[in-house]
């Protein structure tokens, strides 16, 4: 790939993004202009098509330009109603931390003795949630970036498109985004004040982060005083769909450009162990909500969908169609990638601490 910088190219990758992230928000994909800029640059990349002359390319500056507003967007699924939860649905919560370890731990030496991927590759690679923050941090960590993130894609991917097929073949019932189900009613848009205030937010929290030096700092520190903003009540709404979208498009077309130079056969390779890794983490999603159902009266349906290692989104709209508790399912997920992000990181210190064996 030339390094020179050629903005001609860049047009027509983003272009090709935005056609991407259409079609995927027609399909009714979950973040779709995310996901289908994604699809369709992984696509160009694996026909080795050339835009002007030069592989697809995209400043990486607008990602991280963008991630704060990804981050304010995260928060803005906290509420008090979420939170009230937490005193009697601290079982499953306290349980979902010892899944998110003994999981990452599995498909930890899946990538790295099956796949063969390098200590922070197959680390960062196997967090379950957060595909932003996991890829900025495995690349902190000196991971390939481009591993990380095409194993996130597959990651989200399966677990949006098969859960739902899963549950419609136990249940006989259409669920989910596929059922035409929405959270629509929610919460409304952010009024002008209420935009203000989370983008201010945004914008202390990111530099708090910064100082700090939180992981994955661009987007951990708006997510927090985006949450704390709404559990407070200092705000209220979502943002703008249109600013949604654009953030999504930027971050999906900046991770997208990565897949540039990615083989077949290291997608069918990534693909086979992303299908050994879902199967095993659904199985012990499952194994948990039998032992849990009793211990907190929670159905386990539930507690499957609230165990699922991605799709905050497209869980919640399952629970949402088969008249489960949204509230219960949708902090545990919050809680998982709040998880994944502020503890596994510091486990990774510890284990490089440690001199990790290399295979």
């Amino acid at each position: 790939m030339s390094s020179q910088f050629r903005w001609k190219t860049a047009a027509g990758t983003l272009a090709i993004a935005t056609v991407g992230g259409f079609l995927a928000s027609l399909a009714g994909l979950p973040l779709p202009w995310l996901i289908g800029a994604q699809i369709a640059l992984c696509i160009v990349a694996l026909m080795r098509i050339d835009i002007f002359g030069a592989p697809p390319q995209w400043p990486r500056a607008s990602r991280d330009l963008f991630l704060p507003v990804l981050g304010v967007m995260i928060g803005t699924s906290f509420s008090a109603e979420v939170l009230e939860g937490i005193p009697q649905w601290w079982p499953s919560l306290l349980a979902l931390s010892a899944f998110i370890v003994v999981v990452h731990g599995i498909v930890f030496f899946i990538f790295r003795r099956i796949g063969g991927y390098d200590n922070a590759t197959a680390f960062f690679a196997s967090f379950p949630g957060g595909f932003v923050e996991a890829t900025i941090l495995g690349e902190e960590a000196g991971g390939n970036q481009q591993v990380i993130v095409i194993q996130h894609f597959l990651r989200i991917s399966l677990i949006v498109f098969l859960v739902p097929l899963i549950f419609w073949a136990v249940s006989g019932t259409v669920v989910g985004s596929a059922a035409g189900v929405t959270m629509g009613g929610v919460t409304g848009p952010a009024r002008p004040v209420d935009f203000a205030v989370l983008a201010v937010a945004g914008v202390v929290g990111t530099l708090v982060a910064r100082r700090l030096r939180l992981p994955a700092k661009d987007i951990s520190g708006a997510i927090a005083a985006s949450a704390f903003v709404h559990i407070m009540g200092w705000a209220d709404g979502a943002l703008p769909p249109a600013l949604i979208a654009l953030t999504q498009l930027m971050i999906g077309t900046a991770l997208g450009v990565g897949f540039t130079g990615v083989s077949r056969s290291e997608i069918l390779r990534a693909t086979g162990l992303a299908f050994l890794a879902f199967g095993l983490v659904f199985l012990g999603a499952v194994g948990c909500g039998y032992f849990l159902q009793d211990l907190t009266g929670t159905s386990l349906e539930a507690l499957i969908l609230s165990f699922a290692p991605g799709g905050l989104a497209e869980m919640s709209l399952i629970a949402l169609s088969l008249h489960l508790s949204v509230p219960f399912v949708t902090l545990h997920h919050l809680y998982r990638i709040f998880f994944t992000v502020a503890v596994l990181p510091q486990l990774y210190r510890l284990i490089e601490r440690g001199g990790a064996p290399e295979a």
